[in-house]
């Protein structure tokens, strides 16, 4: 059993990561399979008292470095064949670790062989379905820490209250950590701009993993020229922008000119700018927003 299984989730993460790696995105992704032991526990517990079948066979965690590519992939795995979803809402209130989980089913062509990998005897209580869960790196650290030395072993917690609350303050400090973070790659990109370093302004703004060294020289004069197109990139929105590189799927190499081309066709749809795309890029950039 636990060899097919693991093989379904190899399979769902490589596909996961090949299109996160696709739009360059910073991250981190792990999986793992329920054990025998794990099913037949979950499924006295859940299924025995609730007559619903477990959901979580298969379990992905992607680890990503940026609050705000949270926000996009808590979008993108939002929608298609969601099944539930566990997003909590912050409170302004109380510090406590963001939930932010995913159910959705395995894919059709995959479902005869998890079926097939189960235990004959709980085949009807368990759904064809995977989980996502997705954390920030800082998150993801507490969130093992916790699990482990206070959730798996909560008598050991008894009495000790203000511990615990301690504990907590910690993701409250992680959480602020992130925000400083994200807040200092921004201002970064607006000296940049004032500077007129454009290369470095969309590298701190998106901070994705480009396959390229910076805009070419020719893409980075005309922005220089043309200040306002280059401010309009400065605020174009970094969600609408990689939520498009992630439902669009034909190729995409993600250079610094094939980003500002994009940005253009997306939010600006500056004549100039259009007229400086390669044919090759024109074609490209028509099929991947056509796929």
């Amino acid at each position: 059993m636990q060899n097919s299984l693991e093989k379904i989730a190899e399979q769902l993460t490589s596909d996961i990561s090949a299109s996160l790696s696709r739009c360059g995105l910073m991250f981190r992704i792990f999986s793992r399979v329920k054990t025998e032991t794990s099913i037949r526990h979950k499924v006295s517990v859940k299924y025995a008292q609730r007559k619903r079948g477990l959901q979580d066979m298969i379990g992905i965690r992607i680890v990503v470095y940026f609050q705000d590519d949270v926000d996009v992939l808590a979008l993108y795995y939002s929608v298609g064949d969601v099944v539930k979803k566990a997003i909590d809402e912050f409170d302004s209130s109380t510090f406590r670790p963001q939930r932010l989980n995913i159910t959705s089913r395995i894919p059709a062509e995959m479902v005869e062989e998890f079926k097939a990998a189960l235990p004959e005897e709980f085949r009807d209580c368990i759904d064809p379905t995977y989980e996502i869960q997705i954390r920030t790196v800082f998150s993801e650290g507490w969130h093992e820490v916790e699990h482990d030395l206070r959730y798996k072993c909560s008598e050991d917690w008894v009495g000790c209250e203000a511990y615990s609350r301690a504990l907590n303050g910690v993701i409250a400090t992680l959480e602020t950590a992130e925000w400083n973070m994200k807040a200092i790659f921004a201002d970064m990109a607006r000296q940049n701009f004032s500077h007129s370093n454009y290369s470095a302004m969309l590298r701190n703004k998106f901070h994705l993993r480009f396959k390229s060294e910076g805009l070419s020289d020719r893409l980075d004069n005309y922005l220089k020229n043309n200040r306002h197109l280059a401010e309009a990139v400065l605020n174009s929105d970094r969600l609408i922008v990689i939520y498009t590189m992630l439902t669009h799927k034909a190729d995409f190499k993600l250079t610094y000119d094939n980003l500002l081309f994009l940005i253009n066709r997306i939010e600006m749809m500056d004549a100039g700018l259009m007229a400086l795309e390669p044919e090759a890029t024109s074609h490209m950039l028509n099929a991947f927003l056509n796929s």
